[in-house]
């Protein structure tokens, strides 16, 4: 069974065993330990189908070993198991349990944001990437010049973001309320993340007082909600990394690229449900270093006391003036 499934789309469930057909008498699929589907052998039909949330179960497609969930919703993330059962002798064996994740992908790609595209060596960076309406939230990642950035280091969850639907075009509307505990950036890095809740999806007609309050759940990260509709979630994270820590590429430039991923990052040659990027370009301004004339002059060695100042080309010169100079006073 797959990890990840999209909303509206469908998943192939498979009990595997080593059980021969002819000792097998019954295999049941459940979710979270209810039944939502039972195979025996000696039953017309042998098939049986339960209720199974947020989901539709396409008999005509089942067989002893597998289901297909189709239409799926978000109510029917959880997690899945089977059992075998054998007529003789008696005995059930069950499954491991397998997590399944209704995700809602993003539309498209996240947005970085600059106060400007131009920076000093030693300024600050600033720079915010803001990810598509996803569930559950996509998880940002920060790349400078293909170097990933250090993870999460503050997180503030008091956001709340009305949606309007205007001529097909969707309209966010943010209201930010910070941590009163994060402080200024520090030298090196610091990264903020903020998960946005949106009060009505587009193409969604419930009114506020319907949708209840929204709960992440720790091991599966599913949205849970009264209602049969769930919120879309963007993200939204800010980066601020001194410009002078940063290896400046040959060109002068940084490389900073945002990747929004469901689930989250942890290495390039992770699988992802849905991933998305952005990548932009931010020239570095170099200080000047012209090099000033020395003030110290060296003078080289030479081989007697008494040539050591004067120019060898000079002596005939001096000694002609000097002779002069005697004739004159004699």
């Amino acid at each position: 069974m797959e990890r990840w499934a999209a909303r509206g789309g469908s998943v192939r469930l498979r009990c595997v065993h080593d059980v021969p057909p002819h000792l097998l008498d019954k295999v049941v699929f459940l979710r979270h330990g209810t039944k939502i589907f039972q195979y025996i052998r000696d039953r017309k039909p042998p098939y049986r189908n339960f209720t199974t949330p947020g989901a539709v179960l396409n008999i005509a497609l089942a067989t002893e070993n597998s289901i297909i969930l189709q239409n799926l919703d978000f109510a029917a993330s959880g997690s899945y198991s089977c059992e075998v059962s054998l007529d003789t002798p008696i005995y059930t064996k069950a499954s491991t349990e397998k997590q399944l994740t209704v995700f809602h992908p993003q539309k498209h790609h996240p947005r970085i944001d600059f106060p400007t595209r131009y920076l000093s060596f030693g300024e600050t960076l600033r720079a915010n990437c803001t990810t598509a309406p996803a569930v559950p939230a996509p998880h940002i990642t920060w790349f400078i010049n293909g170097r990933k950035m250090d993870e999460l280091v503050a997180h503030s969850h008091k956001f709340r973001v009305p949606m309007s639907e205007r001529n097909g075009r969707r309209g966010l509307q943010r209201s930010f309320e910070y941590d009163t505990g994060i402080s200024s950036p520090p030298p090196l890095l610091t990264l903020t993340h903020a998960s946005h809740v949106a009060t009505r999806p587009p193409g969604c007609s419930l009114k506020e007082n319907q949708m209840a309050e929204v709960k992440e759940h720790e091991e599966v990260n599913v949205i849970h909600m009264s209602s049969r509709h769930k919120s879309r979630k963007p993200s939204k994270r800010d980066l601020y990394v001194t410009v002078s820590e940063l290896q400046i590429v040959a060109t002068g430039r940084l490389e900073i690229t945002c990747v929004s991923t469901i689930p989250e990052f942890r290495s390039i040659e992770d699988r992802f449900a849905d991933v998305r990027n952005d990548t932009v370009i931010v020239d570095v301004i170099k200080p000047s270093t012209l090099s000033q004339p020395s003030a110290n002059l060296t003078m080289a060695d030479s081989s007697t006391s008494g040539s050591s100042d004067i120019p060898p080309n000079l002596i005939p010169s001096l000694m002609y003036i000097i002779i002069i100079y005697l004739l004159t006073i004699a």
